[in-house]
């Protein structure tokens, strides 16, 4: 029978999401057409960066979308991981976007073109203003989910680029310093590149079913093999299902004249790995004598 695990995706985070989309679409139309009039590459770059966030949005909504669903027989955690997996798509994005302003930043800065700073500024200041405005509407729910915290990480780079820009526009302007546009766009895509790095990480570590940074293998064994009448814990496993939601399978020997306690110890055990180490759902092999494996992963 499919296991159902109860998770907060409120209908409000959804809401907020679809509205940020749209604010960041209409913002991204805006810095295109502005960038190509004025001639600004970090105006372009800052509206290509605005479209990944827009795309970051939409993955986040489709990922939202499908982690609501309930858990069936044959998707028995449900799709939980969706958030993970469009967390992932996000970051991958940044990355490319980045490489791409890298290189047209490069070009830019060896042979420098004239720009129009007064459209740079005002379509800058739009963008700042509507990031800003994104920001505060996805805060508290990206403190929830790793796929709206990689969104939230993509605004918040943005209105740091959008601020940048307004400032290259005031040079441009006033001075007619048209080296800032390249050095913006290479400074924006390394900012870009920098933020996404250990949400990346997080990301592939949770795919690839690895032990979470805050758990030791070795004290979860030491602490289970504490438990009177637990004689060794051996293949030891522990995992995400999400960013929220801890995994873990071993195999347990106890002494065969305690078979008829295995319930109390089971409780027991269960209770250590909630309270110590925060492991809610957890999956126990009793033996009643020494494992035959010669490997015991700890």
């Amino acid at each position: 029978m499919a296991h159902s695990h109860s998770h907060d995706h409120s209908g409000k985070t959804i809401s907020r999401l679809w509205f940020t989309f749209f604010l960041n679409l209409g913002i991204s139309v805006a810095q295109l057409i502005g960038g190509f009039i004025s001639n600004s590459m970090a105006l372009i770059s800052d509206a290509v960066h605005n479209l990944s966030d827009t795309g970051s949005v939409g993955v986040s909504l489709v990922a939202r979308t499908f982690a609501r669903k309930d858990a069936t027989k044959q998707m028995t955690f449900g799709y939980r991981r969706a958030d993970i997996i469009g967390a992932f798509i996000n970051l991958i994005i940044l990355v490319a976007v980045s490489l791409f302003l890298i290189k047209e930043g490069v070009e830019r800065f060896l042979q420098p073109e004239e720009i129009d700073g007064s459209i740079m500024f005002w379509v800058a200041l739009v963008g700042l203003t509507g990031n800003v405005l994104s920001v505060f509407i996805l805060h508290s729910d990206s403190k929830r989910s790793l796929n709206v915290k990689s969104t939230y990480v993509h605004l918040i780079g943005d209105a740091a680029a959008s601020f940048a820009v307004i400032v290259g526009g005031v040079l441009i302007l006033y001075y007619d310093l048209f080296i800032i546009d390249p050095i913006l766009t290479i400074g924006i895509a390394i900012y870009i590149m920098y933020s996404s790095y250990q949400m990346l990480q997080e990301t592939v570590s949770i795919l690839m079913e690895a032990t979470p940074q805050d758990i030791r293998i070795d004290s979860i064994k030491d602490e289970l093999e504490s438990i009177s009448h637990v004689l060794d814990v051996h293949h030891i496993h522990v995992w995400k299902i999400d960013e929220h939601q801890k995994m873990l399978e071993c195999h347990v020997h106890i002494d065969k004249s305690h078979s008829s306690r295995l319930e109390e110890i089971k409780s027991d055990i269960k209770a250590c790995l909630s309270d110590r180490f925060d492991v809610t759902h957890s999956t126990i092999e009793f033996e009643l004598k020494p494992c035959d494996s010669d490997t015991h992963h700890s």
